[in-house]
């Protein structure tokens, strides 16, 4: 354990230590979203006795096998991997590195600081009362000044400048709230433009322990992920994917609809009848002894496969998510056949015979599109619900998970409330599929009204679309 310490640290270290390091790498996953704990710790401990812990490869292996249970957390385990496990002196180097970027941007906010102060001084005169001994700036509004554009700094500059022999008795309150409140704007602007880019919610999304041995590595990889394609596709808005996304964006709903569907129709229960093998148990429980799978694990279906029903809003205001999630659905309804598929704004249509004829994505949408009446219009829930009673609530039974897809924002709101608690007595559960962010959630009224009824998941992204169905 000695020469594994200085094979992956740079120094001796004992094997308690190294445990310890382990321990940690364990947390550094799962501040990153991977769901490791103490039992994935116990498994990585017994698969590390039986390979070559002074191969790397073979450690890294060991590890990724017991600790990944995802496909696309592959890549956050080799990154974090590729962090953690590194000499001392690459860990320094990576100290130094943030510290120099901190301090640059400290440098950069102190300029900005100095820029503003000597504009607000300028533009008020001699008679100005201290406009710049007012002007109190946060460190985000610093931060926000230093991000901006050339032309729009330029721009703060010249209406600062407009003041310069304002007829104003006391200017100097006047040009504070103006710079202050143009700041503010801005700050918005520039984190709502990174939002919809997926350059912020992986690292939103990371929780730090408190231990810098840790958060250094979950910073690092969190960026790294972060400039990624792929991963950013997947964290931003779906509101803001465009046409010339569009190509990669369909390979992932495809590879989405497939890992739901998969998970969808492999869920066992324990069963001592000799019906399936259960692989993952069953490999589990052979690592203690080398790799041998002395006993096999059986499984067996569930008895009763959950129904899908999905009810997606098409509305104004969910066109350009639509687009995407309808897409989600075709694929699912393609791998998964028990599936009932509506769409909804003003009043409810049934769209599940176009999504089970083979006309491929876009001859389906266009065949949709062709034959809605919704496409586009206001929302009324309560109203499409009115006419799913009506029509169709036979499809509703005790092995129903009811899906709806919305921003809620609709009209009727206190009817829309009565069907929803309606529908939940007779299935197993309604989710509700937000595609607000949740920073706007208390902006809305109707967020925290039908979340009396219902679950309601954060679906603003390809990621959490993909999360919240995994919850079914």
């Amino acid at each position: 354990m000695v020469e594994t310490g200085v094979m992956y640290t740079g120094k001796e270290i004992t094997p308690g230590e190294f445990f310890g390091q382990l321990a940690r790498f364990v947390a550094v996953l799962r501040s990153l979203g991977l769901n490791t704990g103490t039992a994935e710790l116990s498994d990585a401990a017994r698969a590390l006795a039986a390979v070559d812990v002074l191969d790397r490869e073979q450690f890294r292996l060991a590890l990724r096998a017991t600790l990944v249970k995802r496909q696309r957390d592959v890549r956050a385990f080799d990154l974090a991997f590729d962090s953690f496990f590194v000499p001392e002196k690459v860990k320094e180097q990576r100290r130094q590195q943030e510290a120099e970027e901190a301090a640059r941007l400290e440098q950069l906010m102190e300029d900005s600081a100095n820029e503003l102060k000597e504009g607000v001084s300028r533009s008020g005169g001699d008679w100005a009362g201290g406009a710049a001994e007012q002007l109190q700036l946060t460190g985000e509004q610093l931060k926000t000044y230093a991000r901006l554009p050339e032309k729009e700094r330029q721009r703060i500059n010249d209406l600062l400048e407009s003041y310069r022999g304002n007829p104003v008795n006391d200017p100097s309150n006047l040009i504070a709230q103006v710079v202050e409140a143009s700041l503010d704007y801005w700050r918005y602007h520039l984190n709502r433009r990174d939002e919809e880019q997926g350059l912020v919610t992986r690292q939103q999304q990371v929780q730090y322990t408190g231990d810098e041995n840790v958060d250094e590595v979950v910073r690092a990889v969190s960026r790294e992920l972060a400039s990624e394609p792929e991963e950013s596709l997947l964290e931003r808005d779906m509101r803001s994917i465009g046409e010339q996304d569009m190509p990669r964006v369909t390979v992932l709903l495809r590879k989405m609809a497939v890992r739901l569907a998969t998970g969808l129709s492999r869920r066992y229960r324990s069963s001592r009848k000799k019906q399936a093998i259960d692989i993952r148990r069953t490999v589990r429980g052979s690592v203690q002894y080398g790799g041998i799978p002395l006993y096999l694990r059986y499984c067996s279906k569930r008895v009763q496969k959950p129904r899908l029903l999905l009810i997606c809003d098409v509305s104004a205001s969910m066109a350009m998510y639509a687009r995407l999630i309808v897409q989600f659905l075709y694929g699912l309804a393609d791998v998964v056949r028990d599936i009932e598929t509506f769409i909804f704004s003003e009043d409810l249509e049934r769209v599940t015979p176009q999504l089970r004829k083979n006309l491929g994505f876009a001859g389906t949408m266009s065949a949709i599109m062709a034959q809605s009446g919704q496409w586009g219009k206001t929302t009324n829930l309560a109203q499409a619900l009115h006419t799913f009673w009506g029509r169709y609530h036979n499809l509703l039974t005790k092995n129903t998970y009811v899906i709806i897809v919305s921003d809620t924002k609709t009209q009727q709101a206190e009817d829309t409330v009565r069907h929803l608690a309606e529908m939940k007595r007779h299935v197993r559960d309604v989710l509700w599929l937000n595609t607000l962010p949740r920073s706007k959630w208390r902006d809305v009224s109707t967020v925290a009204l039908f979340s009396r009824e219902v679950r309601m998941l954060e679906s603003n992204t390809l990621s959490q679309l993909e999360r919240s169905l995994r919850s079914l």
